[in-house]
């Protein structure tokens, strides 16, 4: 798998990067290369690797393009893999596959104008009318928004219960009620990302994600895991900016010698090295435990705030090899700069990993509790 993605980065990534725009026919490609299936069994089009080598794809992937990282939440965790989890046969049997093969696209609707981390506090509505659910309400950042057939929405039935009037529901995008705007962005310009408008959009009774009110639970298990690939996406980035940095040093000629030779640089190149490879192993350790079916909260928290640093700082010190050829559109290195600083803010910011980390330290709240009880019966599915 791994040597099919670094083909594929270099025949099919490398020459479109530059265009940094949306790629449908890339992501079909992608999907048909099973890119998205390592954490599903085969019933679902998934090769039954795990989250493990999910992770390693989706770091590869992420070293040509960081901007094709935010499709591994979307098509292989947040999306689908909360749905084989939560859903019901029928919607699993409807949605998951088309989602994993990337013939049909997904997105997960978490943040809102007035509600990102907490999102208990979230004020879109739903509604049960009797044979099915009526939405109305705002989305913000929204990854796929522009783009998705499917999208989970999470939505309030009393938002004086907070977190236990949250419901987590499938709802198709083609209906007259769905409108979304793209959000103009700084960086990983090829992922779309878009405010939705939810004006009485429906969803079957058969939709629902876990039992009706228990959709903080559904959204615990999809950022978990959806924190999987945000680290390794950063981690990917990490990588990136070792390789052109070493390209550039080990040609780049001042004072009559390559600047490989001076010391500052070889300074600068350690700790590139230095905090990819701990992020790496930090990352991976946390995906392997998600394989053994063990707690990660704690595990992920910390591999996806030190993934997200080393990547801002990665780039950053890419760009003080590249010196002016650094600012350059000419060079990848500012793209690099540029998708970097998703990483300390998406699936979660740089300080809700802090204070989830701190507070399990502290003893003021246990991060890693007995895992969430989820069906496994459709592993046996084919």
């Amino acid at each position: 798998m791994a040597q099919t993605v670094n083909d594929f980065g270099k025949k099919e990534i490398l020459p479109n990067v530059k265009k940094e725009e949306f790629n449908r026919q890339l992501v079909s490609m992608m999907g048909s290369l099973g890119f998205f299936g390592c954490a599903f069994p085969a019933g679902f089009g998934g090769s039954d690797l795990g989250f493990l080598s999910h992770s390693i794809v989706c770091e590869m992937v992420s070293t040509y393009d960081s901007g094709l990282r935010s499709l591994f939440n979307l098509q292989g965790l947040t999306v689908p893999y909360t749905m084989v989890e939560w859903g019901n046969d029928i919607v699993r049997r409807k949605y998951v596959k088309a989602l994993v093969a990337a013939e049909k696209l997904g997105c997960t609707c978490f943040s809102e104008p007035n509600a990102g981390s907490d999102i208990s506090a979230v004020e879109t509505e739903v509604v049960d009318k009797g044979d099915h659910y009526l939405i109305n309400g705002t989305k913000t950042w929204i990854s796929n928004g522009t783009v998705a057939d499917y999208a989970v929405i999470y939505c309030s039935f009393d938002r004086s219960l907070k977190h236990r009037g949250l419901c987590a529901i499938v709802v198709e995008t083609d209906q007259p009620g769905w409108q979304a705007q793209e959000i103009p962005k700084l960086g990983d310009k090829s992922s779309p990302i878009a405010e939705v408008f939810l004006e009485d959009v429906r969803a079957p009774k058969d939709n629902l994600l876990g039992e009706w009110g228990a959709g903080f639970k559904v959204a615990m298990t999809a950022l978990d895991r959806g924190r999987i690939s945000v680290a390794s996406g950063a981690l990917g980035i990490c990588q990136a900016c070792l390789n052109a940095s070493v390209e550039y040093a080990n040609k780049r000629v001042q004072f009559g010698q390559p600047i490989r030779n001076y010391q500052m640089v070889k300074h600068i190149i350690a700790d590139m090295v230095t905090y990819t490879e701990a992020a790496r192993l930090l990352v991976r350790w946390a995906a392997w435990l998600n394989d053994q079916g063990r707690p990660f909260t704690r595990e992920i928290a910390i591999a996806k705030y030190f993934a997200g640093e080393a990547a801002v700082r990665a780039a950053g010190w890419a760009m003080e090899i590249h010196g002016g050829m650094g600012y350059s559109l000419d060079l990848p290195v500012e793209k690099y700069y540029r998708d970097s600083k998703l990483y300390q803010i998406g699936e979660g910011t740089a300080n809700m990993m802090r204070l989830i980390i701190g507070d399990d330290s502290l003893g003021i709240k246990k991060a890693n509790r007995p895992r969430l009880k989820v069906p496994e019966d459709f592993r046996d599915l084919s």
